[in-house]
């Protein structure tokens, strides 16, 4: 009788001393380093700064600015030209591109420039980017602010960051070719890894912010936050499609597709097409599919964030930061839905408004820091009863 207690007492003490092993790695991985408030302060610069870029790139985009510089040339293309002959050399190359010669033929110099200078202003910013990340990551480094962990995110920072930069100018150069727009499943990417760098930075920013709180939420709201950040994915990457095809311009009505729920051209059957998903704009069934798809999934979204606050208010497991970031979220979805609207709606006459379509873009990148943040919240709870 005396062994098999032996076998069990034995079997229990294996068993504790790996939790308390397990524990005890949880509660280091937990842990993070209290980084200077300098550090903390350089990466919401940075996230202005990425802000700030994909505001300028929808005023570039609208504008049908993207095209009017036809290289990239990262050093010597930082200068803009300075007289009359630099204005008319890079004009002369303008109008060698199909845009020109398809939609803006006859335009004045004067026209020129303005288009010009926000495409500059986009490449500048992204320079001036550069180095506002690289100067200040080189003295934290000598001061020894950046340790392994802290430099592993801001590595995966640098490599988005360049390669939004590289997709930037295969965008750009799709439209030079052949069509006199960039093409859309390019500025799609463009805009997708743009909102993946902030992302990642984001990330890093609440890392480094090491914000503990209280309760671990229900199943439910874990799954909700998660399932409403997957489809705003979506949703952006749409919005990028959307934007490229110009399919506002088509169906600039609502709630109906030009009076229809679902546009016939989606009905029939020979449109599905490789070429039609190709050339998207010789046809208007890629146009009807993606806006029928954005306006489908931005119901999901918004949706899926009003049940979020539902039962996220209902239990109110974290606190107050909680239920604030539960009411920032529903608010920028209430104010996104209504962006959307009267960006579709006001898109008349060939164009689609500037100050709303901006406004759009910017409002999702603001969505996305919020959903992000009710994610952070969720991932970074404790078991523990701390004080909020």
């Amino acid at each position: 009788m005396d062994k098999p207690k032996l076998a069990v007492s034995k079997n229990s003490a294996a068993a504790l001393e790996k939790a308390e092993v397990r524990n005890e790695g949880l509660q280091g991985a937990s842990e993070r380093r209290d980084y200077p408030r300098s550090v903390r302060n350089w990466l919401i610069l940075g996230l202005v700064l990425i802000f700030v870029q994909v505001v300028v790139g929808g005023i570039t985009r609208l504008t049908g600015s993207g095209l009017s510089i036809t290289k990239w040339e990262i050093v010597t293309g930082s200068l803009p030209p300075l007289n009359e002959t630099d204005w008319l050399s890079e004009f002369d190359l303008y109008k060698a591109t199909p845009q020109y010669e398809k939609m803006n033929e006859g335009m004045s110099l004067g026209d020129f420039k303005f288009i010009y200078f926000w495409e500059y202003f986009h490449r500048l910013w992204a320079r001036m980017m550069g180095f506002a990340f690289i100067i200040p990551l080189a003295y934290f480094m000598f001061k020894g602010y950046i340790d392994r962990a802290l430099g592993k995110r801001l590595g995966l920072v640098f490599f988005a960051a360049a390669l939004t930069a590289s997709f930037g100018w295969i965008m750009v150069a799709s439209g030079l070719i052949e069509r006199p727009l960039v093409n859309a499943y390019k500025l799609s990417m463009h805009l997708g890894i743009a909102f993946i760098t902030f992302g990642i930075l984001l990330w890093t920013t609440f890392w480094t912010a090491n914000v503990k709180l209280p309760a671990l939420p229900s199943p439910k709201v874990r799954k909700l936050v998660y399932w409403t950040a997957g489809v705003l994915v979506v949703q952006i990457l749409l919005g990028g499609m959307m934007s490229g095809m110009k399919a506002a311009l088509f169906y600039p009505t609502w709630p109906d597709l030009n009076g229809e729920t679902i546009p016939a051209v989606l009905f029939n059957g020979a449109n599905w097409t490789f070429e039609n998903f190709v050339d998207y704009d010789k046809h208007p069934f890629m146009a009807a599919l993606v806006q029928l798809l954005h306006r489908t999934t931005g119901y999901l979204v918004a949706g899926l964030i009003a049940v979020l606050a539902v039962v996220g208010f209902r239990e109110n497991l974290l606190g107050r930061r909680w239920s604030t970031a539960l009411w920032i979220t529903l608010a920028l979805m209430i104010v996104q839905v209504l962006l959307g609207i009267g960006t579709l709606v006001l898109s008349k006459g060939g164009i689609i408004p500037v100050s709303w379509g901006v406004l759009h873009q910017a409002g999702a990148l603001l969505l996305l820091t919020a959903v992000l943040y009710d994610v952070w919240l969720v991932q970074s709870c404790r078991s523990t009863d701390l004080q909020d």
